[in-house]
C-alpha cells in the first residue's frame, strides 16, 4: 500500500533533455527522489525495482507509448495501484477524457514551465487525495534556474551536431529513402519537444516541420508507385536548411559539416 505522502517518482521519457530538466526540477524545486526510465519497456522492469509513489510518464514514446505501458502496469498486480500522471502535448477534451478513462490521475501539459512543474504534480496529487497538506516546503528555485541553464546549453550544443547529422542525411539520402525519413522524423521530433520545454519556439516549430514532413514522406513510400516522392525530398530538404537557420539564431554554433551544404 503507498502512503498519501508523494515522495518517489519515476519519470519515463525517450527524450534526455526533457529527463534531466523534469528530474532536476523535481529533486531541487520537490525535494522528490527521482528515478529515470528511457522507455515503457524500461519502466516496467524499474518500476518493480524502486517501487514509486507515481509514475510520471510521457504519451509519445517509440515501442510501447505510455497508454500501453500504463495498461501493461495495471495488468501486474506489484504495480496494478501505482498511480500514473501523463505528460503530453496532446490536451484536447477528448484526448485528455480517454487518458483518464485509461486509470491516469492527471494529465499535465508539454511544453511543460520546470519552475511550475512541481505545483502542477502536487496540486494533481493533492486533488486525488483529498488534501493539500503534503506538499513540502519549496527548495530555491534559483538552484532550478541555473542548472536548467545549463541543460540549455547542453542542448544547443547537442542541437548542433544532430543538425549537421540531417544535414548529412539529407545529402546522402534519395527520394523514396524511408529509412532515412524515419531517422529524420525521429532526430527532429526530439530537437521538437525539447526546444519548446528550453523555450526556443521558432527553433521549436521548424523541427516540428521537419518531423511532420518526414513522417508524410516516410508514408509515401508504402503507397505503390510512391507518390510525389520528388517533390516531398525537395520540401524536405529546404525544411531542414530553415531548421538549421533558426538553430543559428537560437545560439546554436554549427560545427564543420564536412562539405555537406549548408543554409
Amino acid at each position: 500500500m503507498h502512503s498519501s505522502r508523494l515522495q518517489t517518482v519515476l519519470y519515463v521519457d525517450d527524450e534526455p533533455d526533457i529527463c534531466a530538466v523534469v528530474k532536476a526540477t523535481l529533486s531541487v524545486i520537490g525535494h522528490l527522489t527521482v528515478h529515470i526510465a528511457p522507455s515503457g519497456s524500461r519502466a516496467l522492469e524499474i518500476v518493480n525495482e524502486v517501487d514509486p509513489d507515481l509514475v510520471l510518464m510521457d504519451v509519445m514514446m517509440p515501442g510501447l507509448d505510455g497508454p500501453s505501458t500504463l495498461i501493461r502496469l495495471r495488468a501486474t498486480a506489484q504495480s496494478s495501484r501505482i498511480p500514473v500522471i501523463f505528460m503530453t502535448a496532446k490536451v484536447l477534451p477528448a484526448e485528455v477524457a480517454h487518458f483518464l478513462h485509461l486509470g491516469a490521475l492527471g494529465v499535465i501539459r508539454k511544453p511543460f514551465n520546470p519552475l511550475t512543474l512541481c505545483n502542477e504534480l502536487f496540486a494533481i496529487w493533492n486533488s486525488a487525495h483529498g488534501t493539500d497538506s503534503h506538499n513540502p516546503a519549496p527548495g530555491d528555485p534559483r538552484n532550478a534556474l541555473s542548472e536548467a541553464s545549463s541543460l540549455s546549453a547542453a542542448f544547443l550544443q547537442r542541437t548542433a551536431r544532430d543538425i549537421v547529422i540531417l544535414q548529412r542525411s539529407m545529402e546522402n539520402a534519395r527520394p523514396g529513402d524511408r529509412s532515412a525519413y524515419r531517422e529524420i522524423e525521429r532526430m527532429a521530433h526530439s530537437i521538437n519537444g525539447a526546444g519548446a520545454m528550453f523555450g526556443f519556439s521558432a527553433l521549436s516549430t521548424a523541427a516540428a516541420e521537419v518531423e511532420q514532413l518526414a513522417r508524410g514522406a516516410a508514408a509515401s513510400c508504402e503507397l505503390s508507385p510512391p507518390i510525389g516522392a520528388i517533390a516531398l525530398f525537395g520540401q524536405l530538404r529546404g525544411r531542414v536548411s530553415n531548421l538549421a537557420d533558426r538553430a543559428c539564431e537560437a545560439g546554436c554554433i554549427m560545427p564543420d559539416a564536412g562539405g555537406v551544404f549548408q543554409s
